[in-house]
């Protein structure tokens, strides 16, 4: 392959790697570094190349050199990542374009360079290790302006050229880091010019747009370059440990099945960009799921789950701890055993604090983002979902006592560690406060370097990898305040006389939901079939683990098997009161309907601290899924 240039030429080259085809699997960078992907799957981006020297011969077009100063802030010589990156963005920069008038107008190379340490363990066994050293690398090429590029297309980052497969250095040479960028960027650049081509296309076959938005915003570039310590992550110490804690599952025989899962992620994440951010942070993410099973005399599967997390290792609660909150799961399950199923309910339903944050979570946190629909042919189906909140702005969505703001800066609450921090998102725009509803107006959304109307710039919430080309938005520290509270007890005693003055028999107290969803797939499409039908939100929404009928003497009952029907974010308009009291809830988002454990391949710590919430009437339904017949024999003695 004599007739491509080495990485280190100051020749034309730009025009020379036209001739070759190139494949790039574009894999992004998290709130926490990617998950290490299942077998099977690919687990790290792939380069590809195909090159015919003859060929090459006959389509060679010079490139422009442009400029020979280097602009670009300067990086620690004895960082060999920041280096290459920071050499072969230079370079990359000097040069126009080949085989046309389309301009790269913004490069940016990123890479996370993650350990990964996942064990699971049932029953007080190890059952599986994984340990893992990986680069995640993202390179983007955008061609066009920033008025117009060539993002935001149904087919946005495609490439159908010819391809072969390479592996992403883990060593740091230089010279190879050179080589694989250098790759990376002529595949991302060839894309980029298809995809330019394709909206082009699709433009010309559609009605003009009445107001164009431009594609990409610029920002401040940023130069923070930290000092990085990884802490070790042991294969025998987190075997033991993870083996355990699974072990408080086996006094439960009432649990059918149960599993731990202990996933340890260290990273440090790079990021170079021809604006001028230099960037190097540590990226890490540590947490710990238990999930219990059983099943109910009637056959229905009953089920509970809890997690924890902690952007520091030495952060994660102690064992004794862990073992604690895993042992209240089993109770739970062990109850919902023996709790009579509930067929049907309509009325006056409590949400304590730790359910009313799962219910703001999911239902305020994906709505605060406006994603935009992707430019397409004219007739062609996309599959696109908005925001709930998209024709919203300045309205009311709360009551006019509620305020709520994302601040990824903040580190604590209350005086405990806020898993929703970080320094920088997807992008490397670090992240603003947002004041995003004020006495129950919405009033802004979170946004990322894509522009959507009447919001032009990014505020540094770009944590999950979006579709066509884009990121997407998600909340960090999700803080909800009220100008107006009620003592739970009191807001308690309010549901009862809500039943009194209805005649009712009872009301519904909801002390957890299954948020992160912790049940099968199959069960979460049967949520969304249900969703759909009722006329709710387009999205499913958790149903409650923990609910309790709350009789008109106070007693509490906990009953099994029902689900929301036609909640929505609207339904948000109707909440009642709220309670004085206010808890801290964090999850991992995955990009997964309902934060699905499990599920997904991003990781993006979130903290969402909110008060209990009262509503005058909620529908509730039993699921039509045919109950299975419990087992025949009984299970073996632990």
């Amino acid at each position: 392959m004599t007739s491509i240039p080495s990485p280190n030429s100051k020749h034309a080259w730009w025009g020379r790697l036209s001739a070759c085809g190139l494949a790039f699997q574009r894999v992004h960078r998290t709130g926490g570094p990617a998950r290490r992907p299942a077998a099977g799957k690919i687990a790290r981006p792939t380069l590809l190349l195909a090159c015919a020297a003859a060929l090459a011969a006959a389509i060679l077009i010079p490139a422009l050199l442009l400029s020979q100063d280097d602009t670009l802030p300067k990086v620690p010589a004895d960082d060999t990542i920041l280096r290459a990156m920071h050499d072969e963005l230079l370079r990359s920069r000097q040069l126009a374009t080949a085989g046309g008038t389309e301009m790269p107008y913004y490069f940016n190379y990123g890479l996370s360079d993650t350990e990964d340490l996942h064990v699971t363990a049932s029953l007080g066994a190890t059952v599986n290790v994984s340990h893992n050293r990986f680069r995640v690398p993202d390179v983007e090429v955008r061609v066009g302006s920033y008025d117009f590029d060539n993002t935001g297309h149904v087919f946005s980052g495609y490439y159908t050229g010819s391809r072969f497969d390479r592996e992403w250095p883990l060593d740091d040479n230089y010279a190879n880091m050179r080589e694989a960028l250098w790759l990376a960027t002529d595949l991302t650049y060839k894309a980029a010019l298809e995809s330019l081509s394709r909206k082009r296309a699709s433009l010309n076959s559609a009605a003009a747009q009445t107001e164009p938005i431009p594609d990409f915003s610029k920002a401040m570039p940023v130069v923070r370059i930290d000092k990085v310590t990884r802490k070790k992550l042991e294969d025998d110490v987190w075997s033991a440990r993870a083996a355990r804690i699974s072990s408080v599952f086996n006094g439960y025989p009432e649990v059918l099945a149960s599993a731990v899962e202990v996933q340890l992620i260290q990273g440090t994440t790079y990021m170079v960009d021809s604006e001028g951010s230099v960037e190097r942070y540590s990226d890490s993410i540590n947490w710990i799921y238990g999930k219990a099973e059983g099943q109910a005399p009637d056959g229905m599967a009953v089920h509970d789950a809890a997690t924890v997390q902690a952007l520091d290792l030495d952060k994660l609660p102690s064992e004794a701890d862990v073992r604690k909150s895993f042992a209240a799961v089993a109770e739970n399950v062990k109850a919902l055993q023996k709790a009579p199923a509930e067929t049907a309910y309509t009325g006056p339903v409590l949400f304590e604090p730790l359910a009313g944050a799962q219910l703001l979570a999911e239902l305020i946190g994906d709505n605060l983002r406006f994603p935009r629909k992707p430019v397409t042919d004219p007739n062609r189906n996309v599959n696109f979902l908005p925001s709930e909140f998209e024709n919203r702005l300045n309205a009311r969505v709360l009551p006019d006592w509620f305020d709520i703001t994302d601040d990824p800066t903040q580190t604590t609450w209350n005086g405990k560690p806020l898993a929703g921090y970080y320094p920088f998102d997807l992008e490397g725009v670090a992240p603003k406060p947002v004041s995003l509803i004020e006495k129950g107006m919405l009033k802004n959304v979170l946004t990322t370097r894509q522009p959507v109307k009447g919001f032009p710039a990014s505020n540094g919430h770009a944590r999950l990898p979006g579709n066509y080309g884009a990121h997407s938005a998600a909340i960090g520290n999700l803080f909800v305040k009220t100008s107006q509270s009620t003592p739970l007890a009191q807001l308690k005693q309010k549901l009862i006389d809500m039943v009194k003055d209805r005649g009712r028999p009872y009301g519904m107290l909801v002390r957890k939901l299954d948020y992160p969803f912790s049940g099968s797939t199959g069960q979460l499409q049967a949520l969304a079939q249900a969703a759909r039908q009722a006329g709710g939100s387009p999205m499913p929404v958790a149903p409650p683990l923990l609910m309790y009928r709350v009789y008109p003497d106070g007693r509490e009952e906990l009953v099994r098997g029902l689900q929301f029907r036609g909640v929505s974010t609207r339904t948000l308009r109707d909440i009642q009161a709220a309670s004085a009291e206010s808890e801290l809830f964090e999850f991992v988002n995955n990009a997964t309907p309902l934060a699905m454990l499990g599920g997904g391949g991003y990781l993006a710590a979130t903290s969402v601290a909110a008060p209990g919430l009262l509503f005058e009437e909620l529908e509730l339904e039993a699921p039509r899924d045919q109950l299975p017949k419990p087992a025949i024999v009984p299970p073996p003695p632990r």
